[in-house]
């Protein structure tokens, strides 16, 4: 089954494998990726984010970087009417603010969440969030290591969910979606995702936030 996510010039294709949640390869891997993201003190990349907000349609590039216990921030460098907006995201007070054009596009769920803000916001979902599905996907020739995230209280389809793909070596984020009541109402993607890890990489490999047997949710 081929599932396509398009959007103006923006274009996601997956060939879906077939592998599901029961996958154990896949679970080991998930259990590996949150335990290296735990461990990151920062990160950088360039996304290319498609969002709908109801009839409208945005398409933009950001370039960014997070370092833990500090802000992030998210600067647009395409398209030319909103290059030079920047979001700084405070860690402590959850404060979105735009510099430059002071433009605010909208949110995207009933929860405030902005297109801007769904970057750290996937990133979160990784290190402590609910990892309610790990799976193999097939993009083209490459293997990617997804991960579904949504609340626990919800069924697969309710709420805001967060699909990501990873590359399955470098457990580098390639892309991601939000879904709101089953629809996606976002995609990015990022070609050059990078994490900055802490001289001391252990950590505890907190499961994926499911039972206490470490099992990942349906």
């Amino acid at each position: 089954m081929r599932r396509e996510l398009a959007c103006g010039a923006l274009m996601l294709t997956v060939l879906l494998t077939g592998c599901g949640n029961n996958d154990q390869q896949a679970q080991q891997q998930g259990v590996l990726l949150r335990g290296r993201y735990q461990a990151m003190s920062g990160w950088q990349g360039t996304f290319r984010v498609c969002a709908q907000l109801g009839e409208q349609v945005y398409e933009f590039t950001l370039e960014g970087s997070g370092q833990r216990e500090e802000e992030t921030v998210l600067t647009v460098v395409e398209p030319d009417w909103m290059a030079g907006v920047t979001a700084r995201m405070s860690q402590e007070e959850s404060v979105l603010e735009y510099d430059g054009a002071g433009i605010t596009l909208g949110t995207l769920d009933g929860d405030g969440l902005s297109p801007i803000a769904a970057i750290p916001a996937m990133l979160d979902q990784v290190v402590q969030g609910y990892i309610a599905r790990c799976s193999w996907e097939e993009e083209g020739d490459e293997t990617l290591l997804e991960l579904t995230c949504r609340d626990p209280e919800k069924e697969a389809g309710e709420g805001t969910e967060y699909v990501l793909w990873f590359d399955p070596d470098t457990f580098a984020l390639r892309a991601g979606e939000v879904r709101v009541a089953g629809a996606t109402v976002l995609t990015v993607t990022c070609d050059d995702f990078t994490m900055e890890m802490n001289d001391n990489e252990s950590t505890d490999h907190e499961n994926l936030g499911g039972d206490p047997s470490g099992q990942s949710g349906a």
